[in-house]
């Protein structure tokens, strides 16, 4: 006789004003691109909503696909919201084949994990009726990566598909493309990724520029009607986010080295024919960011270097008006080596440190030092590796040493600090040496910002400069 289970589908957690009404429309519909704002609570939403599910027998439960890094995060946030069973398909390939046949409502595998276990997913979605949700699902933004050949090809064995994303532009519109034909198999945006991506990647200069925005906005409006998007200041009363530039200037031997690289990349690119368009993955903007190492800390580069690098003065000044304050901060950099000698230079403040070496059991160990002790006024953090799915309200202040050409680093870094829960204003500090690199990263993540806030329906005025062409970048070194 089959034993009968009785499983309780009820939330354990009441959810906010802003969540109900996102929980029912994800509850009655089988495709849902839920695309709000950092800080708004998705996961508990999605939970809810699958619970709902489960309990109508609509789906047998839920297969979460997240990055590595967001597995315990989703581990905590079903434990936290539901009565209900997970489990982690990770482990030997005889474990992950055990899990497969046990029995629970959520199943949970990282991104790279679904690439060695397709064949396995396949078979485990024609047996059972499950959801699949792409968490942070700009993640398949290149349809072309193995990530995302995998995870398109489960599509149609799925009963219900949820993407979660607050940053569904993670650089360009094109990158839109394979997260909804993993909703439609292509409805919205078309079955063909080359000639979406031909429409959408601007050769500049370009002769009509009002074209351009025209095609924008059919963007927008399709986005706008087939997806949820909510900002916090439209649903949230959390204190302001308050942003400061604060410029330096290079000198001595860090000017020198400066513009020695300057010189030195201005003949390379020179040289290069056509006035292509430069975007994130170019070879070209690697070159570039080493300019921005030497912006930041020219030791980077140059192991003879023994002088103080003019940002981390200033940063001195910061971090003790912050600490006069009684608050606590995060210095955000893009590069590893910056954070240890930071990390090291301020250990005596009660320093911690967060970047991809770092074993992730650890990184959490290290969160909850940050938020639940006084002791750690510091956290020093890579944006590539803790922009995801950590709440750090125990700080108001961020501190961006450098950064990158990346906009999804940028915006989904500084609301690490500014999400439910905090209490006070939030101060996002930029450090920028003027006449550098510097200055025009600032320029090009403003306008992929503007653009992707325009598409996502955010703002009503869209910049009609968005690229930087060969002509720009030699102006930059020029």
């Amino acid at each position: 006789m089959k034993k009968k289970y009785n499983f309780d589908f009820q939330p354990k957690t009441k959810p906010f004003p802003h969540q109900v009404e996102t929980i029912e429309y994800i509850t009655e519909h089988s495709n849902v691109a839920l695309f709000d704002e950092q800080g708004l609570g998705k996961t508990k939403i999605v939970i809810e909503a699958l619970c709902n599910n489960m309990a109508e027998k609509v789906i047998d439960g839920a297969l979460i696909i997240c990055k590595k890094s967001l597995i315990n995060n989703w581990e905590d946030e079903i434990e936290k919201h539901s009565f209900l069973k997970y489990i982690v398909l990770r482990g030997t390939p005889s474990e992950k084949g055990l899990k497969f046949m046990g029995f629970s409502h959520f199943y949970l595998i990282n991104y790279a994990g679904v690439i060695n276990e397709v064949n396995r997913l396949k078979m485990f979605l024609k047996i059972k009726k499950m959801a699949v949700v792409l968490d942070e699902s700009h993640k398949i933004k290149n349809p072309s990566s193995r990530t995302a050949i995998a995870i398109l090809s489960l599509r149609e064995l799925t009963s219900k598909r949820v993407l979660i994303s607050g940053t569904p532009i993670a650089n360009r519109p094109i990158d839109l493309w394979a997260q909804f034909y993993f909703l439609d198999s292509g409805k919205l945006l078309g079955r063909d990724f080359n000639g979406f991506k031909k429409q959408y990647i601007t050769k500049l200069p370009t002769n009509n520029l009002n074209r351009e925005i025209e095609k924008f906005q059919k963007l927008r409006q399709v986005i706008e009607s087939n997806s949820i998007r909510r900002l916090k200041s439209g649903v949230l009363n959390l204190p302001d986010k308050r942003y400061y530039n604060i410029y330096v200037q290079l000198q001595g031997k860090q000017r020198k080295l400066y513009e020695q690289l300057k010189r030195k990349l201005y003949i390379e690119i020179k040289d290069i024919a056509g006035n292509v368009i430069i975007d994130e993955s170019s070879a070209l903007l690697k070159k570039l960011l080493r300019l921005a190492q030497i912006a930041s800390n020219p030791f980077l580069i140059d192991k003879s270097y023994k002088g103080i690098p003019i940002k981390f003065k200033k940063l001195d000044e910061l971090v003790k008006n912050i600490f006069d304050r009684g608050e606590k901060l995060i210095i955000w950099s893009s590069f590893v080596e910056n954070i240890r000698i930071l990390y090291r230079k301020y250990r005596n403040f009660g320093s911690l440190r967060l970047y991809g070496g770092i074993p992730i059991e650890k990184r959490e160990v290290i969160v909850k030092r940050f938020v639940g002790n006084d002791k750690f006024k510091i956290l020093v953090a890579n944006p590539s590796v803790a922009r995801e799915g950590l709440t750090l309200t125990s700080a108001n202040n961020a501190v961006y040493l450098d950064r990158n050409f990346n906009l999804v680093d940028y915006i989904q870094s500084q609301d690490r600090i500014h999400r439910i829960s905090q209490t006070k204003i939030c101060n996002i500090y930029k450090l920028i040496a003027k006449d550098t690199i510097d200055e025009y990263i600032d320029e090009i993540i403003y306008k992929k910002h503007n653009l992707a806030e325009y598409i996502q329906g955010d703002i009503n005025e869209l910049q009609k400069r968005r690229y930087l062409t060969k002509e720009e970048i030699l102006k930059i070194l020029g």
